[in-house]
């Protein structure tokens, strides 16, 4: 499972993505949490402990931002002080 948190101005948003990509291309991302950056940080961790990769951006956009272009240079983004992204590589099975 793949996981993007994305940082939106005052607001976070945590989607599952088909692909890691910050363009559309192939992204197909799916918002499953949307609210305060303390909540969808968490809610991305909890989802890196139970094994999904999980990657950080942010889009300076208002509105639906599924189908935007993302940045993962959060220094520039605004509130960015107040971030705590979430990185994981996600389990891996054994075969």
């Amino acid at each position: 499972m793949k996981v993007y948190l994305v940082y939106q101005a005052g607001i976070a948003n945590v989607f599952l993505v088909d692909r890691f990509t910050l363009t559309n291309d192939g992204r197909n991302a799916g918002r499953v949490q949307q609210g305060a950056f303390g909540r969808c940080e968490a809610f991305a961790a909890g989802m890196a402990r139970a094994g999904a990769a999980v990657r950080s951006a942010y889009c300076n956009q208002t509105g639906d931002i599924s189908a935007m272009e993302w940045t993962d240079n959060l220094d520039d983004a605004p509130f960015s002080d107040k971030f705590c992204p979430v990185r994981a590589d996600g389990w891996q099975e054994d075969n």
